[in-house]
């Protein structure tokens, strides 16, 4: 990987969200401006709630073009943009700002990083029947995403089923409301768990025996890279990847929106790799 030479023309660009320490981000667009001999830095910027109003003004004076924005902030700042994505809008929701021509623009890459992680795996999505467990924040990004890319049918389950049907309202202002269901119903192409469950101990959302009623598993977690749900399903030869693909796809979509040009995809897959290999 190249070496990143700062000077009085470097471009800063970083994420922004309480906490975020813990972010692989700043390595990773880091190294991949580095890479494309891109003069820019990425730094995570810590910010409180009440700090919210002023900071979007503040980046403008300090030369910061575009961030990436975590919990607790994806829905808190839009009030502060001035032109957000269809997504966006219809998500309420916002991980990509960038700073053009006097305006802010915020943008969603979550959902389209699933997508774009899997077909670059070579798994279909358009005409594929799914099922999306969890009805939070992720849930809706993926599934106003593979109903974006042409899923035929995308059912979601929540252990409160009343956060599934407003989720699934909530996407039928944008998409046939037929292709939208609520509950689990027969067999299905692949299964995506965008529930924490698993994310910690040998938890899992749904029992290995159910598991015969998909032909494809996705487990957004990343970190352990193998949950007992990845697990159940490759003891049974079922396909399965964890949500290190869409990590990465995400960063490579911001990174493509800043830059306008295409992402060092293996250097931001390496740095993922050695930050999930190196001890904490």
């Amino acid at each position: 990987m190249r070496q990143i030479l700062l000077n009085g023309s470097t471009l800063k660009y970083g994420i922004i969200g309480n906490p975020v320490s813990h972010s692989f981000s700043p390595s990773m667009h880091s190294s991949a401006f580095a890479e494309i001999g891109y003069n820019a830095i990425y730094l995570p910027f810590l910010v409180e709630p009440d700090q919210l109003a002023s900071l979007l003004p503040a980046f403008v004076l300090t030369g910061v073009r575009g961030l990436n924005v975590t919990v607790p902030y994806k829905e808190k700042i839009i009030p502060f943009l001035d032109i957000l994505s269809d997504e966006a809008k219809a998500l309420g929701s916002v991980n990509t700002l960038w700073y053009d021509r006097g305006r802010w623009h915020g943008h969603s890459t979550d959902g389209a990083g699933l997508v774009r992680g899997l077909t670059q795996k070579g798994w279909e999505i358009k005409n594929q029947r799914i099922l999306v467990l969890g009805a939070g924040g992720s849930a809706k990004a993926i599934t106003y995403a593979l109903l974006k890319a042409g899923a035929t049918k995308v059912d979601i389950d929540n252990r409160t089923i009343e956060k599934a049907e407003s989720l699934a309202k909530s996407l039928a202002r944008s998409f046939d409301p037929q292709l939208i269901g609520v509950g689990r119903s027969g067999n299905y192409d692949i299964l995506i768990n965008c529930t924490s469950v698993g994310l910690k101990g040998n938890q899992t959302p749904l029992a290995k025996e159910e598991l015969e009623k998909f032909d494809k598993v996705v487990d957004i977690i990343y970190n352990p890279a193998k949950t007992k749900l990845l697990q159940d399903a490759e003891s049974l030869g079922i396909p399965a990847e964890n949500g290190l693909s869409m990590l990465l796809y995400q960063g490579v979509e911001s990174f493509e929106l800043w830059t306008g040009q295409p992402a060092p995809v293996d250097v931001m897959a390496q740095v993922l790799q050695q930050q999930l290999q190196s001890p904490t």
